[in-house]
């Protein structure tokens, strides 16, 4: 009985493998063709490579992934099966359950930009080490994940032998390293356990030049808030890992977007639209990697509009901080939604733009016309503050606006005396990016004039008490060496207040304590919020709409003060 019930199981399994084999290698040039090389991608790592937090029926919530979860029929997909399991690996379409990682939007990206077939090999277990999990040489393995990916790389691959289709593995994703970190046991280990792995993973699959692409553990998330220094240490020994292998490539992310608990604390994981955008990063990085242009989801236009060249008095305003600043849930594909502001989608010819996102990771090379630059899909308040500016200031001048935020910073990485962690020193790029631009200007004959820096409260701080009481101290510091770098000792700052209703919490506590630096201060402006309307976590689409003309109103009233 027991032979004829694996005989029966055994014909089963080879039906639904044919069955598989109709519909993903389809004839149809839109689909997987088995007479072309399949690009095989292995997803390894802990939680935040798993998916966990990140839901499929939440995709469709953010603009640019809108259909996004819909099963790729094109797509093979593998993944780990249970630890006792005694079946073999099994392709099947790729689509997300429950919950989801990285996979979806990698292999949809990698489609548009014309990578295609693909196959996708998944290895993830959250709570896992390299010291002990991926280390097979461990005296205590844990869950065992090396030898259990290895075994799921080599069935899945021999599936494809098997059906004649011709392939190629690519490279290794991995996302992984929290828990090392948070060992002072371990932290200091990695580089070694990492490199081991690396080179343990491409000698069993005789592959030498097998390709790493390591994603950064977001700073933005509990990791990069409560544990700095142990995040610290753990990029560090990513560092030396890949400085020694040429192999290897970084992939950041600390711009993208990270889940918020409700008590208003970082979480552990990206969630569902910070997983979007973690398949995109590494998309991104592989497709640079082989050469292929990325994709842009906006045609920026050419760079230096005409208005560069039009010798006038230039107005230059700095805009600079964290995640509502940056443009966090405000969508632009959602602002023709709100009524008086459809034109914002469209470059502004008239306004001058420069901008550094993300600490770095998305920034201008030259002028553009002010406009959303995102690739995100996202936006900050330098929309309508630039168009409200464009309608009241005079016309024979000239608005430039400079904007530099990083998401995942928190008040330490803006202090002049320097981050702790010297990777997140913020400050000296900062204060070079708005030099450069005045510099620029000047060599091109216009006469400029820093107006003033308009700056979001850091939502990173409020949720943490040593960093809450010290941020107003922070500002003010950040503030007297500004205006002293730029020779201005009166350079207004504009600073908007926490919203009440924001998740992050302790608004009253923050909000106070900049009041009372703001009072001590000669033009330092607090610019209230309270009457805007406010999502969850951030502003949203409207409330960031809103937040600029704030802004705006703000420094018309200072204008008012000080030319009476």
């Amino acid at each position: 009985m027991s032979r004829l019930f694996w005989g029966c199981f055994r014909l089963f399994i080879a039906f639904a493998f044919m069955a598989g084999d109709k519909q993903i290698f389809s004839a149809d040039s839109s689909k997987t063709n088995s007479s072309k090389t399949i690009q095989v991608f292995l997803l390894a790592g802990q939680s935040n490579m798993e998916g966990a937090d990140a839901h499929a029926n939440r995709i469709d919530d953010y603009p640019i992934f809108k259909g996004a979860g819909a099963p790729q029929s094109d797509v093979l997909f593998a993944t780990l099966p249970a630890e006792d399991s005694r079946g073999p690996a099994l392709w099947r379409t790729l689509a997300p359950g429950e919950s989801f990682g990285s996979e979806i939007t990698f292999a949809r990206k990698l489609k548009r930009s014309g990578v295609a077939p693909i196959a996708i090999i998944k290895s993830a277990i959250g709570g896992t080490t390299v010291a002990f999990d991926w280390n097979s040489a461990a005296p205590t393995n844990g869950q065992k994940l090396y030898p259990r990916t290895l075994k799921l790389v080599r069935e899945s691959l021999q599936e494809l032998d098997r059906r004649g289709v011709r392939y190629q593995l690519e490279g290794v994703l991995w996302h992984q390293g929290e828990n090392d970190m948070l060992d002072p046991r371990l932290n200091r280990q990695y580089a070694q356990g990492l490199t081991e792995l690396i080179a343990r993973l491409r000698q069993d699959l005789q592959l030498p030049h097998l390709r790493w692409f390591i994603a950064e553990v977001s700073e933005k998330g509990i990791w990069g808030m409560d544990h700095r220094r142990n995040l610290a240490i753990l990029r560090q020994q990513q560092d030396a890992v890949l400085k020694a292998d040429p192999l290897l490539r970084w992939v950041p992310t600390s711009h993208l977007a990270f889940d918020v608990m409700d008590s208003g604390q970082p979480h552990y994981h990206f969630g569902t639209q910070g997983q979007l955008q973690l398949g995109e990063a590494f998309a991104d990085a592989y497709l640079a990697t082989v050469g292929i242009p990325v994709a842009s989801k906006t045609d920026r236009g050419k760079s230096n509009p005409p208005i560069l060249n039009k010798k006038s008095r230039v107005r230059l305003f700095v805009l600079a901080g964290q995640r509502n600043m940056e443009g966090e849930d405000a969508f632009v594909a959602r602002i023709p939604q709100n009524s008086g502001f459809e034109s914002l989608t469209q470059p502004q010819k008239e306004i001058l733009f420069r901008y550094s996102l993300g600490g770095g990771t998305l920034s201008s090379q030259n002028w553009e016309a002010l406009g959303p630059v995102d690739r995100l899909g996202n936006f900050g308040p330098e929309l309508s503050f630039g168009a409200h500016l464009r309608r009241t200031l005079p016309t024979d001048e000239t608005i430039a606006v400079v904007k530099f935020t990083h998401s995942g910073a928190q008040g330490p990485d803006w202090s002049p005396d320097g981050s702790p962690e010297a990777h997140r020193n913020l400050y000296p790029k900062f204060s070079a990016f708005v030099r450069e631009a005045l510099d620029d200007l000047a060599r091109r004959g216009h006469e400029c004039s820093l107006e003033g820096v308009f700056w979001h409260t850091g939502e990173n701080d409020t949720y943490f008490t040593p960093y809450r009481q010290n941020y107003a101290v922070w500002m003010q510091r950040c503030i007297s060496q500004v205006r002293q770098d730029f020779k201005n000792p009166n350079l207004p700052w504009f600073i908007s207040e926490q919203h009440p209703a924001a998740i992050w919490k302790n608004s009253d506590e923050i909000n106070g304590s900049l009041r009372a630096m703001a009072q001590s201060e000669t033009r330092v402006i607090m610019v209230t919020t309270s009457q805007l309307p406010h999502e969850r976590t951030h502003f949203g689409t409207k409330g960031t709409l809103l937040l600029g003309e704030e802004f705006a109103q703000a420094y018309w009233k200072q204008l008012r003060v000080d030319r009476p």
